[in-house]
C-alpha cells in the first residue's frame, strides 16, 4: 500500500515537473516572440541609419547583449568591416576587417550559416578581433541574409565567460540578424533615394529641390536673427550654340566642368546648385549684397579666363549672373530668386558676360540723385552694364589680380571693398568694359586707407584709393562710372 503511494507521489512529482519545464518553456518562447516582435516593429519604423540606434538600445535591453557588433561587407574592397557595435568593442575593433572566410566572421559570411562557439579556447578558426579582444569566452557569429538569400554581413555577440550560451540561441539570433538585415538595406535604398533627390547626377552639385530647402532653412534663421542672405542666378551665355555646333557631348562637358568651377570658388557652406539645364543657383549665407556681387563677379571672371572650349574657334565660355538679397530684395524666398532671375534676364538683354544686381530703373534713379561731397555712389555695385563697364581690378602682386567692387568715386580717386588685404601702397588698377576690342584701361593708384570690413564672412578690405597718375585715363572711366 505504501509503495503504492510513493509510486504515486512519483508520478505526481514527475508529471508537475514536466508541466513546470513545459510552463518554463512555454513562457521562454512567449518572451522570444515578444522579443521578435518588439524588434520587428522598431527596425520596421527606423527607415534611416540614424534612427537605428533606438534598435541598438532596444537590443541591449530586450536580449540584454553588452558586447556585439555588426560587421558588413564593403563591396568595393571585398573586406567586412565594423558598421555599428557597442563602445568597447568599436573602440577596440574599430579597424579590424575580414576577408570572406576569414576567422569565424569570414566564414559565416561565406556559409551563410551560424557558428557558435562556447569557449574560444579550443577553436582555431577563432581569431579574437586578430587579437584586439582578448579577453573573450563565448561567441556568436549570425549571417545578415536577405530574403533572397543575399548575405551583407554579419551579427557577432561575444560574452567574457564561457558556456554562456544555448544551442537555440543560433535560432533566435538567425531571426533577430534576418530582421536588421532588412533594416539596413532598407535603409541603404533610403540613403540612397535621399543622395539621388539631393545631387544632380551629371554635375554631382545639389539638386533644385535641395537649393530651395536650403533658402527655407536660411530664410527662417536670418529672419529670426535679423541677419541677410544672397542668392545668385547665373546661366551660361550662347548654350545652343555649343550643342549645336558641337554636340550634346560637349554641352555635358562645359556643364560639369563649369559646375567644377563653381564649387571650386565659393565658401563650403555655400549651396551651389543646378537649377535646371544650363541654370545654376548659389546660396550665400550670411552676406550682403556687395559681398554677394564681388563673388559673382569673381566667378564671372574666372569662368571667362579659365573655360576656353578647344574648338576651332577657341570659343570662350561666359556667364550672365543676377544677385539678390534677402531683405532688401523680397521678403521671402520666392521673391529673392524672381529677383535674382529678373537681374539675369536684365543681363541677358543688355549684352550677357555680366553681373546684375539691381534693376536698371533704380540704376538710373541712383545716379540722378544729388551728389554729396563731389562723390558719385557708383560703379559694380549698381548694375554692370548699363554703363559699360565690366569691372574694375586692382593687381595685387605679380600674377593677381582682385575685383574692386567701388562704393563710390570722385575726380581724384574711389572707395570699395577689395577681397585682400589691401594695405597702404602703390598698386595697378584696370577698368575692363564692354568693348568689342578690349583695350587696357590701366592706371596707377594709391590705396590711402584700408581697413577690414566686419560684414560677412569673407576677408573683405575697406580701401580708399587716389589716382596717383594718368589722369586723362581716369577721367575717361570716371564718365563712365557717372554717366
Amino acid at each position: 500500500m505504501m509503495n503504492r503511494e510513493s509510486l504515486k507521489s512519483g508520478d505526481d512529482q514527475q508529471l508537475f515537473t514536466s508541466a513546470q519545464k513545459e510552463c518554463e518553456s512555454l513562457k521562454e518562447k512567449f518572451s522570444e516572440l515578444y522579443i521578435l516582435y518588439s524588434l520587428s516593429k522598431n527596425l520596421n519604423s527606423s527607415l534611416q541609419v540614424g534612427l537605428f540606434s533606438k534598435t541598438i538600445h532596444l537590443l541591449k535591453d530586450l536580449l540584454k547583449i553588452e558586447d556585439f557588433c555588426f560587421m558588413l561587407m564593403d563591396e568595393k574592397d571585398n573586406e567586412l568591416k565594423m558598421w555599428k557595435a557597442s563602445s568597447d568593442t568599436y573602440e577596440c575593433a574599430k579597424d579590424v576587417t575580414f576577408k570572406a572566410g576569414e576567422g569565424i566572421s569570414g566564414i559565416v559570411f561565406q556559409t551563410g550559416e551560424p557558428i557558435l562557439i562556447n569557449n574560444v579556447n579550443n577553436e582555431e578558426r577563432f581569431l579574437s578581433y586578430k587579437g584586439k579582444i582578448p579577453d573573450i569566452g563565448s561567441f556568436l557569429s549570425v549571417p545578415l541574409k536577405l530574403s533572397d538569400n543575399k548575405v551583407i554581413g554579419v551579427l557577432n555577440i561575444q560574452k567574457r565567460e564561457m558556456n554562456a550560451f544555448r544551442e537555440n540561441d543560433k535560432t533566435l539570433f538567425r531571426a533577430v540578424a534576418q530582421d536588421i538585415a532588412h533594416t539596413i538595406e532598407r535603409s541603404r535604398r533610403y540613403e540612397k533615394a535621399q543622395k539621388e533627390a539631393m545631387f544632380d547626377d551629371l554635375t554631382a552639385l545639389y539638386t533644385r529641390r535641395y537649393f530651395l530647402e536650403s533658402c527655407s532653412h536660411e530664410y527662417s534663421k536670418v529672419e529670426r536673427y535679423k541677419k541677410n542672405f544672397s542668392i545668385i542666378i547665373a546661366d551660361i551665355d550662347y548654350f545652343k550654340y555649343f550643342n549645336d555646333t558641337y554636340g550634346h557631348a560637349m554641352g555635358d562637358e562645359i556643364l560639369k566642368k563649369l559646375s567644377s568651377t563653381l564649387k571650386a570658388n565659393v565658401r563650403q557652406g555655400d549651396v551651389v546648385c543646378r537649377y535646371g539645364g544650363e541654370e545654376f543657383a548659389i546660396l550665400l549665407p550670411g552676406i550682403d549684397k556687395d559681398g554677394a556681387t564681388i563673388i559673382a563677379e569673381k566667378l564671372r571672371s574666372v569662368v571667362e579666363r579659365e573655360l576656353i572650349k578647344e574648338t576651332r574657334d577657341s570659343k570662350v565660355v561666359t556667364i550672365t549672373a543676377g544677385v539678390a538679397t534677402y531683405p532688401e530684395d523680397g521678403k521671402t524666398v520666392e521673391q529673392i530668386i524672381l529677383s535674382a532671375d529678373k537681374y539675369l534676364y536684365l543681363g541677358k538683354e543688355s549684352g550677357r558676360n555680366k553681373v546684375v544686381n539691381t534693376a536698371f530703373d533704380n540704376v538710373r534713379k541712383e545716379k540722378d540723385e544729388k551728389r554729396v561731397g563731389g562723390r558719385y555712389k557708383t560703379a559694380i555695385k549698381i548694375a554692370r552694364g548699363t554703363n559699360h563697364i565690366q569691372s574694375i581690378e586692382i593687381k595685387v602682386n605679380d600674377k593677381d589680380w582682385k575685383i574692386c567692387a567701388i562704393r563710390d568715386v570722385n575726380e581724384k580717386g574711389f572707395s570699395g571693398e577689395l577681397e585682400f588685404d589691401g594695405r597702404i601702397d602703390n598698386y595697378i588698377c584696370n577698368v575692363v568694359t564692354d568693348a568689342e576690342v578690349h583695350n587696357p584701361n590701366i592706371f596707377p593708384i594709391r590705396i590711402a586707407h584700408a581697413e577690414k570690413s566686419n560684414h560677412g564672412h569673407y576677408n573683405r578690405y575697406l580701401i580708399g584709393a587716389e589716382i596717383t597718375d594718368e589722369h586723362d585715363r581716369w577721367e575717361e572711366m570716371f564718365y563712365l562710372l557717372t554717366h
